[in-house]
């Protein structure tokens, strides 16, 4: 593989109203494990936000199933796209299987600006001129 080329990732941004269950979390982790999935959870008070990446779109696909699954209050998938790493999107620094937890938004949007995603989760989230409400 050339390292040159852009790499292409697939990634879920979901929102709920809150991820407080731990049972629920558990599940999720179990699911980003199984489809080698890279996942960043912002847990604790609304609102709850859930990134999701992988190489492979359908291990994506079927990490949001699971999510669905767990039934969250007001779940909302805000995107489900092909994104490619180094035109100027990040990507989360994940092992592939593996989840991160952060527990607020200042935290979240830190974390995320030190991956290069900021700007793009901020559009999403309907932040930023042009995104989702």
């Amino acid at each position: 593989m050339n390292p040159k080329l852009p790499l292409t990732l697939f990634r879920a941004l979901i929102k709920t109203h809150h991820m407080t269950s731990r049972r629920k979390i558990q599940a999720l982790t179990k699911s980003a494990k199984h489809n080698s999935v890279s996942v960043i959870l912002k847990t604790g008070k609304p609102p709850g936000v859930m990134i999701a990446e992988a190489a492979n779109e359908d291990a994506v696909k079927q990490w949001v199933e699971s999510v669905k699954r767990s039934r969250y209050k007001d779940y909302r998938l805000l995107r489900l796209e092909a994104v490619t790493q180094g035109l100027g999107q990040g990507q989360l620094p994940v092992a592939p299987g593996n989840v991160q937890e952060v527990s607020s938004m200042k935290d979240l949007s830190a974390y995320l600006s030190r991956c290069e995603m900021l700007t793009w989760w901020t559009e999403h989230m309907g932040f930023a001129r042009g995104g989702v409400t």
